[in-house]
């Protein structure tokens, strides 16, 4: 039995016209399935969280959205030993998509899902926010504090991206709102402390980025040598830069050589604890759970077995 769990507004309605498609193979096989379409923000945590309780066997979820989609299931996964998670990515940025190499084409990406050639078991991430009352939030592919977060928030609430992935240019909302947010991003001063014992203080503090895999945003290899199964967070730390400097840096995030220009820090760890001057931006796969001062960011030991 597959367990689906849909978002049909993702990319602007592509996630039902994909799941029409998916449904027709799907019934022309005679697989036996479930479908579950989500409702609202948050609604996909407590799908898998039924899913999860109401099964005794094996469960083979499969999520039908974009990265959110995906954020959101993982959220409602208490323990992953019997869970085999599969993805059709049918979102506005399928960054996860994009590092594991699954096909955007429903039908194919279905077929890997029903034929699968190997598992995988991927690394997950999980924030804490220290300076308020917010449940841990797990991630599976990025997240951030600071400017890409910024830019994430106000993409979530921009009327034209909506607009825009009809005609499939969403992403040229997140260039806009990325350019207007170097001009009015407001950098801080904060302290790093990483896996426990290293600890230093830094100004003009634009982002750090904790990644499982090394896209965010659409494409965008912020963490160009991320390996999504070594136990590792791949961070990317931006510092001490012009806001000019920072404009000429956006297009070489593209390829990944951003991480060769004096004021980005790249590393690996096990956790990394940021306690900034004002409160920030924080995502997860490009949701915005909340704005803090005091994050505590970790990978965790248990992995998610994917089917690829």
């Amino acid at each position: 039995m597959y367990h689906f769990i849909i978002n049909p507004k993702s990319s602007s309605g592509k996630g039902i016209r994909y799941w029409w498609t998916v449904k027709r193979e799907l019934d022309n096989q005679e697989i036996p399935y479930t479908a579950t379409f989500t409702k609202f923000v948050g609604h996909a945590t407590q799908i898998a969280e039924q899913i999860c309780n109401s099964c005794d066997q094996i469960k083979r979820i499969v999520v039908l959205g974009g990265d959110g989609t995906v954020n959101e299931v993982i959220n409602g996964f208490k323990s992953y030993k019997d869970i085999l998670l599969g993805y059709i990515p049918s979102g506005s940025s399928n960054d996860l998509a994009r590092s594991l190499k699954i096909s955007k084409d429903p039908v194919k990406a279905l077929e890997r899902i029903l034929k699968p050639v190997r598992f995988e078991y991927l690394d997950h991430g999980k924030i804490e926010f220290l300076d308020q009352d917010i449940p841990p939030r797990k991630f599976a592919c990025s997240s951030g504090i600071g400017y890409d977060a910024n830019v994430c928030f106000e993409v979530a609430s921009s009327p034209l991206k909506k607009r825009l992935n009809r005609f499939g240019a969403g992403k040229l909302v997140y260039l806009a709102i990325a350019i207007k947010q170097v001009l009015t991003v407001k950098q801080t001063s904060g302290t790093v402390i990483i896996d426990g014992t290293k600890k230093d203080t830094y100004k003009k503090i634009l982002l750090v980025s904790s990644m499982i895999h090394k896209y965010e945003g659409g494409g965008l290899a912020m963490a160009p040598h991320a390996n999504p199964t070594d136990g590792k967070l791949s961070v990317t730390m931006v510092h001490g830069m012009s806001k000019l400097k920072v404009i000429v840096l956006l297009p070489t995030i593209l390829f990944g050589k951003h991480i060769h220009f004096k004021g980005v820090e790249t590393f690996d760890c096990s956790t990394i604890e940021i306690i900034a001057d004002q409160k920030l931006a924080v995502h997860t796969d490009g949701e915005t759970p909340a704005h803090s001062s005091h994050i505590k960011v970790n990978i965790t030991q248990e992995k998610l077995r994917m089917i690829l």
